[in-house]
């Protein structure tokens, strides 16, 4: 979307906006012209932040990145010789060995310090229209959803990474939305918290997903000493045309009761949103509705067009102007808050270095 730096400098001077968050920006808009023979990539970057664009990078000495990008021939990303160019023009950093993105079972964020697990087979899920999940290759077919399962992954996990327990770990992400009832998600989440025990882990268990929708499910996750509990969101309007049939079934009148209810029941809150798939206005009036249900910033991704997806970004969306002005509106509502982005848990982010006039720092890599 970025023609060209200049472009990339003037937007900068005109919104306020680091220079890095933009490029980070574009970069997540335009893929990355890499091998045919992949969908998605992953990779490591190691800024040049001896390069004086890199301005803000440079004076906190934060080089290290992670991405996970479409693959796309017409990007003006491409790497040469383990180098991140853009139109073979500037070399934005040093890149690590470029791997297909997989669908796995569990993965790290934030330095090791953060786990993601996935119980069931995320490859699955299928049938909202902007999910990548689907087409992704599937390293996550084992489940791990009874009390010999989940012991014997976190005894492996414990062995490879030669520790001895989780108590470093400061969250668990339960990321899906494929158990077969409500009961079943709770019923796991409450088993998942007594297994953990037995490792010392004393960190938030956090639960992403659409599946758990009343009070009474939500009450009989009280004996979970940290809970966070967010709604995969993703979308306001038209969710009958975006969402699987399952998902569009909780409406928004539904999300905001539950969570709600979760927020009075004292549990960490939050959604996901998908911004690009909407215009502007509805983006700020549905954010202006949602921040009095919630009491921790919203995970908010940037839509990432593959091949497989036929005309879902909204037509408004084709700029870095539209993302740009989305990310100062979502400021404005939340700046009188103490709700913040957090660095390491969204590599697709409108944020990176900044909020507003606000410094972020925390681990960007896994």
């Amino acid at each position: 979307m970025i023609k060209n730096f200049e472009e990339l400098i003037t937007l900068s001077k005109k919104y306020g906006v680091p220079k890095e968050d933009i490029l980070f920006m574009d970069m997540n808009l335009s893929g990355l012209n890499a091998t045919d023979d992949l969908d998605r990539v992953r990779f490591a970057l190691k800024l040049d932040i001896n390069n004086e664009l890199f301005d803000l990078a440079s004076k906190k000495s934060i080089e290290n990145y992670y991405f996970a990008l479409p693959v796309k021939s017409e990007s003006n990303y491409q790497v040469n010789d383990n180098r991140l160019m853009f139109k073979d023009e500037m070399i934005v950093g040093e890149v690590g060995t470029l791997t297909e993105d997989f669908c796995d079972s569990s993965y790290s964020r934030r330095g090791g310090t953060v786990l993601n697990v996935n119980p069931n087979a995320r490859t699955s899920c299928r049938g909202c229209k902007f999910c990548y999940t689907a087409y992704q290759t599937a390293r996550d077919k084992k489940k791990l959803t009874d009390r010999k399962s989940l012991e014997e992954f976190f005894d492996k996990w414990l062995l490879s990474h030669e520790l001895s327990d989780l108590s470093h770990i400061l969250q668990i992400a339960i990321v899906t939305g494929c158990f077969d009832s409500e009961q079943d998600v709770v019923n796991f989440l409450l088993l998942l918290n007594d297994v953990l025990k037995k490792y010392s882990f004393r960190g938030e268990i956090f639960y992403l997903g659409s599946q758990i929708t009343t009070r009474e499910s939500l009450e009989k996750l009280l004996p979970i000493k940290k809970f966070g509990y967010c709604i995969s969101l993703e979308c306001f309007e038209n969710r009958e045309y975006f969402l699987r049939d399952k998902k569009r079934k909780f409406t928004l009148e539904n999300i905001i009761d539950t969570l709600g209810t979760a927020k009075e029941l004292g549990f960490r809150t939050n959604f996901t949103y998908i911004v690009g798939l909407e215009d502007l206005e509805t983006i700020k009036r549905n954010f202006e509705k949602m921040i009095h249900y919630i009491n921790s910033f919203p995970i908010i991704n940037i839509f990432q067009e593959h091949k497989y997806h036929k005309r879902i970004r909204h037509e408004t969306a084709n700029n870095m102007e539209y993302y740009l002005q989305a990310r100062k509106i979502m400021e404005e509502i939340f700046l009188p808050t103490e709700m913040r982005p957090r660095p390491w848990e969204d590599y697709r982010s409108l944020w990176y270095l900044k909020f507003a006039n606000e410094e972020l720092d925390d681990i960007r890599t896994p």
